[in-house]
Protein backbone atom coordinates (compact mmCIF):
# COMPACT_ATOMS: atom_id res chain seq x y z
CA UNK A 1 0.00 0.00 0.00
CA UNK A 2 2.87 2.33 0.83
CA UNK A 3 4.55 1.65 -2.52
CA UNK A 4 1.25 2.32 -4.33
CA UNK A 5 0.92 5.69 -2.56
CA UNK A 6 4.45 6.63 -3.59
CA UNK A 7 3.74 5.74 -7.24
CA UNK A 8 0.52 7.78 -7.21
CA UNK A 9 2.37 10.72 -5.68
CA UNK A 10 5.05 10.60 -8.38
CA UNK A 11 2.38 10.53 -11.11
CA UNK A 12 0.62 13.53 -9.60
CA UNK A 13 3.89 15.46 -9.33
CA UNK A 14 4.73 14.70 -12.98
CA UNK A 15 1.30 15.88 -14.15
CA UNK A 16 1.63 19.02 -12.05
CA UNK A 17 4.96 19.90 -13.71
CA UNK A 18 3.66 19.18 -17.20
CA UNK A 19 0.59 21.39 -16.90
CA UNK A 20 1.72 24.06 -14.43
CA UNK A 21 1.71 26.74 -17.14
CA UNK A 22 -2.06 26.40 -17.56
CA UNK A 23 -3.06 25.81 -13.96
CA UNK A 24 -5.74 27.57 -11.95
CA UNK A 25 -4.89 30.49 -9.72
CA UNK A 26 -5.43 30.60 -5.96
CA UNK A 27 -8.90 31.98 -6.61
CA UNK A 28 -9.65 28.90 -8.76
CA UNK A 29 -9.74 30.89 -11.98
CA UNK A 30 -8.32 29.49 -15.19
CA UNK A 31 -5.40 31.54 -16.54
CA UNK A 32 -4.73 29.63 -19.79
CA UNK A 33 -7.15 28.27 -22.38
CA UNK A 34 -6.04 25.77 -25.02
CA UNK A 35 -7.56 24.81 -28.35
CA UNK A 36 -8.51 21.19 -28.91
CA UNK A 37 -5.64 21.18 -31.46
CA UNK A 38 -3.02 22.36 -28.95
CA UNK A 39 -2.18 20.17 -25.97
CA UNK A 40 0.35 22.18 -23.98
CA UNK A 41 1.44 25.79 -23.46
CA UNK A 42 5.22 25.58 -22.88
CA UNK A 43 5.78 28.53 -20.52
CA UNK A 44 4.82 29.35 -16.93
CA UNK A 45 3.93 32.81 -18.17
CA UNK A 46 3.08 34.33 -14.78
CA UNK A 47 6.18 32.85 -13.14
CA UNK A 48 9.33 34.36 -14.72
CA UNK A 49 12.51 32.33 -14.33
CA UNK A 50 14.54 35.54 -14.18
CA UNK A 51 13.84 39.28 -14.05
CA UNK A 52 16.09 42.04 -15.39
CA UNK A 53 15.48 45.43 -13.78
CA UNK A 54 16.04 48.27 -16.27
CA UNK A 55 17.28 51.78 -15.53
CA UNK A 56 15.31 54.93 -16.38
CA UNK A 57 16.74 55.09 -19.90
CA UNK A 58 14.42 52.21 -20.80
CA UNK A 59 11.56 53.20 -18.53
CA UNK A 60 9.22 53.23 -21.55
CA UNK A 61 10.64 50.19 -23.33
CA UNK A 62 8.35 49.40 -26.25
CA UNK A 63 10.13 46.83 -28.42
CA UNK A 64 12.43 43.84 -27.96
CA UNK A 65 14.48 41.56 -30.21
CA UNK A 66 17.03 38.78 -29.70
CA UNK A 67 20.43 39.29 -31.37
CA UNK A 68 22.74 36.63 -29.93
CA UNK A 69 23.64 35.08 -26.61
CA UNK A 70 23.37 37.68 -23.81
CA UNK A 71 22.37 40.43 -26.26
CA UNK A 72 18.89 41.93 -26.78
CA UNK A 73 17.86 44.98 -28.79
CA UNK A 74 15.37 47.46 -27.30
CA UNK A 75 13.61 50.62 -28.40
CA UNK A 76 12.06 53.23 -26.16
CA UNK A 77 8.96 55.32 -26.80
CA UNK A 78 9.76 58.78 -28.15
CA UNK A 79 13.51 58.23 -28.56
CA UNK A 80 15.26 57.60 -31.88
CA UNK A 81 17.76 55.18 -30.38
CA UNK A 82 18.27 51.43 -30.53
CA UNK A 83 19.67 50.11 -27.26
CA UNK A 84 21.69 46.94 -26.93
CA UNK A 85 21.05 45.28 -23.56
CA UNK A 86 23.55 42.80 -22.12
CA UNK A 87 21.70 40.19 -20.05
CA UNK A 88 24.95 38.91 -18.53
CA UNK A 89 26.14 42.33 -17.35
CA UNK A 90 22.51 43.41 -16.73
CA UNK A 91 22.95 46.81 -18.34
CA UNK A 92 22.81 48.74 -21.61
CA UNK A 93 26.02 47.95 -23.47
CA UNK A 94 25.58 50.52 -26.23
CA UNK A 95 23.08 52.79 -27.97
CA UNK A 96 22.70 53.67 -31.64
CA UNK A 97 21.07 56.92 -32.81
CA UNK A 98 18.97 56.35 -35.97
CA UNK A 99 16.30 59.09 -36.03
CA UNK A 100 14.82 62.12 -34.33
CA UNK A 101 12.16 61.67 -31.67
CA UNK A 102 9.10 59.63 -32.64
CA UNK A 103 6.69 56.98 -31.39
CA UNK A 104 8.83 53.87 -31.95
CA UNK A 105 7.10 50.61 -31.04
CA UNK A 106 9.02 47.66 -32.46
CA UNK A 107 12.54 46.51 -33.23
CA UNK A 108 13.70 43.39 -35.05
CA UNK A 109 17.01 41.76 -35.89
CA UNK A 110 16.93 40.62 -39.52
CA UNK A 111 19.99 38.57 -40.42
CA UNK A 112 22.70 41.06 -39.55
CA UNK A 113 20.51 44.12 -39.91
CA UNK A 114 18.22 46.07 -37.59
CA UNK A 115 14.69 47.29 -38.42
CA UNK A 116 12.56 49.64 -36.29
CA UNK A 117 8.79 50.17 -36.53
CA UNK A 118 7.06 53.48 -35.85
CA UNK A 119 3.41 53.67 -34.78
CA UNK A 120 2.39 55.38 -38.05
CA UNK A 121 3.44 52.30 -40.05
CA UNK A 122 6.86 53.51 -41.15
CA UNK A 123 9.87 51.22 -41.05
CA UNK A 124 13.48 52.28 -40.42
CA UNK A 125 16.11 50.02 -41.95
CA UNK A 126 19.36 50.62 -40.09
CA UNK A 127 21.56 48.04 -41.77
CA UNK A 128 24.32 46.34 -39.82
CA UNK A 129 24.47 48.28 -36.55
CA UNK A 130 28.10 47.22 -36.10
CA UNK A 131 29.04 49.12 -39.25
CA UNK A 132 26.63 52.06 -39.53
CA UNK A 133 28.15 54.86 -41.60
CA UNK A 134 25.01 56.72 -42.70
CA UNK A 135 21.48 57.52 -41.58
CA UNK A 136 18.79 54.87 -41.61
CA UNK A 137 16.48 54.30 -44.59
CA UNK A 138 12.85 55.24 -43.87
CA UNK A 139 10.10 53.35 -45.71
CA UNK A 140 6.34 53.93 -45.89
CA UNK A 141 4.41 50.66 -45.70
CA UNK A 142 0.93 51.94 -46.55
CA UNK A 143 -0.27 51.51 -42.98
CA UNK A 144 -0.90 54.73 -41.07
CA UNK A 145 -1.56 56.35 -37.69
CA UNK A 146 -5.13 55.00 -37.51
CA UNK A 147 -3.76 51.47 -37.76
CA UNK A 148 -1.41 52.24 -34.83
CA UNK A 149 1.28 49.68 -35.69
CA UNK A 150 2.97 48.29 -32.57
CA UNK A 151 4.20 44.73 -33.16
CA UNK A 152 7.10 43.67 -35.39
CA UNK A 153 8.47 40.18 -36.08
CA UNK A 154 10.79 38.66 -38.66
CA UNK A 155 9.63 35.58 -40.58
CA UNK A 156 12.82 33.93 -41.79
CA UNK A 157 10.90 31.39 -43.91
CA UNK A 158 9.57 34.11 -46.22
CA UNK A 159 12.17 36.84 -45.55
CA UNK A 160 9.36 39.14 -44.51
CA UNK A 161 8.22 41.23 -41.56
CA UNK A 162 4.96 40.71 -39.69
CA UNK A 163 3.34 43.93 -38.45
CA UNK A 164 0.57 43.93 -35.84
CA UNK A 165 -1.95 46.76 -35.67
CA UNK A 166 -3.19 48.00 -32.33
CA UNK A 167 -5.80 50.19 -34.01
CA UNK A 168 -7.85 49.75 -37.20
CA UNK A 169 -7.40 46.41 -38.91
CA UNK A 170 -7.70 48.05 -42.33
CA UNK A 171 -7.10 51.55 -43.73
CA UNK A 172 -10.85 52.16 -43.38
CA UNK A 173 -13.36 50.79 -40.86
CA UNK A 174 -13.48 47.30 -42.40
CA UNK A 175 -13.18 44.53 -39.78
CA UNK A 176 -14.20 46.82 -36.85
CA UNK A 177 -14.12 44.06 -34.20
CA UNK A 178 -10.85 42.52 -35.31
CA UNK A 179 -7.11 43.15 -34.90
CA UNK A 180 -4.85 42.63 -37.90
CA UNK A 181 -1.41 41.27 -38.68
CA UNK A 182 0.12 42.22 -42.05
CA UNK A 183 3.08 40.87 -43.98
CA UNK A 184 5.73 43.16 -45.47
CA UNK A 185 8.00 41.59 -48.10
CA UNK A 186 11.59 42.76 -47.60
CA UNK A 187 12.70 41.50 -51.02
CA UNK A 188 9.87 43.34 -52.83
CA UNK A 189 9.76 46.33 -50.42
CA UNK A 190 6.02 45.90 -50.42
CA UNK A 191 3.16 45.36 -47.99
CA UNK A 192 0.66 42.59 -48.74
CA UNK A 193 -2.48 44.71 -49.01
CA UNK A 194 -4.83 42.52 -46.98
CA UNK A 195 -4.17 41.22 -43.45
CA UNK A 196 -2.72 37.71 -43.35
CA UNK A 197 -4.26 37.16 -39.89
CA UNK A 198 -7.32 38.66 -38.23
CA UNK A 199 -7.80 38.29 -34.47
CA UNK A 200 -11.47 38.25 -33.56
CA UNK A 201 -12.19 39.98 -30.25
CA UNK A 202 -15.60 38.33 -30.05
CA UNK A 203 -13.94 34.92 -30.28
CA UNK A 204 -11.56 35.84 -27.45
CA UNK A 205 -14.47 37.01 -25.34
CA UNK A 206 -16.31 33.73 -25.82
CA UNK A 207 -13.19 31.70 -24.99
CA UNK A 208 -12.54 33.60 -21.77
CA UNK A 209 -16.09 32.97 -20.63
CA UNK A 210 -15.84 29.21 -21.12
CA UNK A 211 -16.00 26.80 -18.24
CA UNK A 212 -12.55 26.50 -16.64
CA UNK A 213 -12.30 22.78 -17.45
CA UNK A 214 -13.27 23.08 -21.11
CA UNK A 215 -10.91 23.39 -24.05
CA UNK A 216 -12.19 25.70 -26.77
CA UNK A 217 -12.99 24.50 -30.26
CA UNK A 218 -12.50 26.79 -33.24
CA UNK A 219 -15.28 24.91 -35.06
CA UNK A 220 -17.75 25.48 -32.24
CA UNK A 221 -16.84 29.14 -31.92
CA UNK A 222 -17.16 29.84 -35.62
CA UNK A 223 -20.28 31.84 -36.35
CA UNK A 224 -20.95 32.85 -32.75
CA UNK A 225 -21.61 36.56 -32.36
CA UNK A 226 -19.41 38.66 -30.05
CA UNK A 227 -21.09 40.06 -26.96
CA UNK A 228 -20.85 43.73 -27.92
CA UNK A 229 -17.21 44.42 -27.16
CA UNK A 230 -16.89 43.85 -23.43
CA UNK A 231 -13.31 42.73 -24.05
CA UNK A 232 -10.73 45.01 -25.64
CA UNK A 233 -7.54 43.38 -26.94
CA UNK A 234 -4.89 45.49 -28.65
CA UNK A 235 -1.65 43.86 -29.83
CA UNK A 236 1.49 45.56 -28.56
CA UNK A 237 4.10 43.00 -29.65
CA UNK A 238 4.56 39.77 -31.55
CA UNK A 239 7.26 37.17 -32.22
CA UNK A 240 7.61 33.88 -34.11
CA UNK A 241 8.63 30.88 -32.02
CA UNK A 242 11.94 29.52 -33.41
CA UNK A 243 10.96 25.85 -32.91
CA UNK A 244 7.18 25.52 -33.29
CA UNK A 245 6.93 28.49 -35.74
CA UNK A 246 3.76 29.55 -33.94
CA UNK A 247 3.08 33.28 -33.64
CA UNK A 248 2.92 34.79 -30.14
CA UNK A 249 0.95 38.04 -29.81
CA UNK A 250 1.01 40.04 -26.58
CA UNK A 251 -1.39 42.81 -25.67
CA UNK A 252 -0.92 45.42 -22.99
CA UNK A 253 -4.54 46.48 -23.45
CA UNK A 254 -6.48 43.34 -22.57
CA UNK A 255 -3.52 41.77 -20.69
CA UNK A 256 -3.41 38.65 -22.88
CA UNK A 257 -0.80 36.51 -24.61
CA UNK A 258 -2.14 34.64 -27.64
CA UNK A 259 -0.61 31.77 -29.59
CA UNK A 260 -1.53 31.46 -33.27
CA UNK A 261 -0.52 28.80 -35.77
CA UNK A 262 1.47 29.96 -38.83
CA UNK A 263 -1.87 29.85 -40.70
CA UNK A 264 -3.52 32.09 -38.09
CA UNK A 265 -5.53 29.50 -36.14
CA UNK A 266 -5.97 30.53 -32.50
CA UNK A 267 -4.26 27.89 -30.33
CA UNK A 268 -3.99 29.39 -26.84
CA UNK A 269 -5.15 32.37 -24.80
CA UNK A 270 -3.22 33.32 -21.66
CA UNK A 271 -4.32 35.82 -19.05
CA UNK A 272 -1.43 37.98 -17.81
CA UNK A 273 -1.23 39.13 -14.21
CA UNK A 274 -1.35 42.92 -14.04
CA UNK A 275 0.97 43.11 -11.04
CA UNK A 276 3.69 41.39 -13.13
CA UNK A 277 2.90 42.77 -16.58
CA UNK A 278 2.09 46.42 -15.92
CA UNK A 279 2.44 47.33 -19.61
CA UNK A 280 3.88 44.47 -21.71
CA UNK A 281 4.98 45.68 -25.14
CA UNK A 282 8.06 43.70 -26.19
CA UNK A 283 8.43 39.98 -26.89
CA UNK A 284 11.13 37.82 -28.49
CA UNK A 285 12.70 34.35 -28.40
CA UNK A 286 16.19 32.91 -28.21
CA UNK A 287 16.93 30.07 -30.68
CA UNK A 288 16.44 27.46 -27.93
CA UNK A 289 12.92 28.71 -27.22
CA UNK A 290 13.74 30.87 -24.20
CA UNK A 291 11.11 33.61 -24.06
CA UNK A 292 11.72 37.27 -23.18
CA UNK A 293 8.94 39.78 -22.45
CA UNK A 294 9.48 43.45 -21.60
CA UNK A 295 7.09 45.67 -19.67
CA UNK A 296 7.16 49.44 -19.27
CA UNK A 297 7.81 50.93 -15.86
CA UNK A 298 4.59 52.79 -15.14
CA UNK A 299 4.74 53.29 -11.35
CA UNK A 300 7.89 51.20 -10.90
CA UNK A 301 11.00 50.30 -12.93
CA UNK A 302 10.72 48.72 -16.35
CA UNK A 303 11.62 45.04 -16.58
CA UNK A 304 12.53 42.24 -18.96
CA UNK A 305 11.26 38.82 -17.91
CA UNK A 306 12.89 35.57 -18.99
CA UNK A 307 10.93 32.31 -19.24
CA UNK A 308 12.21 28.77 -19.68
CA UNK A 309 10.91 26.75 -22.60
CA UNK A 310 9.18 23.56 -21.39
CA UNK A 311 7.98 21.48 -24.34
CA UNK A 312 6.37 18.07 -23.98
CA UNK A 313 8.71 15.53 -25.56
CA UNK A 314 7.34 13.57 -28.51
CA UNK A 315 4.27 15.83 -28.64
Amino acid sequence: MLCLKKVNLLILLALNVAFSACSKSKKNKQTCFLSEHYSHFPYAINQPAYTYILDNTLHEISGLSYVKENKLLCVNDEQGYVFEYDTQQKKISRRIKFAKKGDFEGVEWVGNDCVVLRSDGRLYFLGDIDNIVSESKKVKTGLGPKNNTEGLAYDISTHSLLIACKGLAYPDSTYPDKRAIYRYSIADSKLIQKPIILIDQGELEIILNLDANTKFSNKLLKGLAPSKGNLIFQPSGLAIHPISKNIYVIGSVGKLLLVLSPQGELLAVNKLKSKIFMQPEGICFAPDGTLFVSTEGKLSQAKIYQFKYKPILND
